[in-house]
Parts: C-alpha cells; structure tokens; sequence
C-alpha cells in the first residue's frame, strides 16, 4: 500500500468516525474522547471542536467534567499553537546568523 492510498484510507476513517461521534447515541465522554482523537490527529473541524465543548458541558459528573475541559483546553492551545507557528514566518533575524561590525574580533 502506498501513501496515497493510506492518505485516502484516513480520510474515509476520519470522516466517519467524525460522522458518529457528532451524531451518535454513545454517551457524551465516550463521544468526547472520539472527538479529541479527531482533534490529535490533525483532522478536526470548527464544529468537532464545538460539539467536544458541548459534549463536555453535558458530562454530569464534575470530576469527569473537569478533566474533560481541560483536555479540550489542552487541544484548542495546541491548535492555536500550530496555526500561529504556520502563519508567522521567520524574521531575517532570525535566520541569519549575527554579523559583527567592523572593528569587533
């Protein structure tokens, strides 16, 4: 199998996966960790990250709550991260190396 075809292969596992998680009868913290493995993967959507914070706010139990926002949290800063390190290209500074002036050894 070629990376084409593995690419292609994601892609279809993605989206359904996706597909049940945002619109599946499973419980919201099952739901929720299918989400977030959307999210790691690269994959995700605005309306995945969404439906993960609403998943989140539905989970009863304050404990599974708390660690399930925080995830999530984890993953929208993570996300930040990658778009602004993707966006914001490398000053001339520093990508060349520090020149002396004349006279300095």
């Amino acid at each position: 199998m070629d990376k084409n075809q593995l690419l292609e292969l994601r892609g279809k596992i993605v989206e359904k996966t996706q597909q049940l998680a945002l619109t599946s009868e499973a419980s919201p913290a099952d739901r929720l960790q299918v989400l977030l493995g959307i999210i790691r993967s690269g994959a995700a959507t605005i309306e995945v990250f969404s439906k993960a914070y609403e998943l989140t706010e539905s989970i009863e139990a304050d404990d599974v709550k708390l660690s399930s926002l925080i995830d999530l949290l984890y993953e929208v800063d993570a996300q930040l991260s990658n778009e602004e390190s993707e966006v914001q290209p490398e000053s001339p500074a520093e990508t060349q190396p520090p020149q002396q002036n004349e006279g300095e050894n």
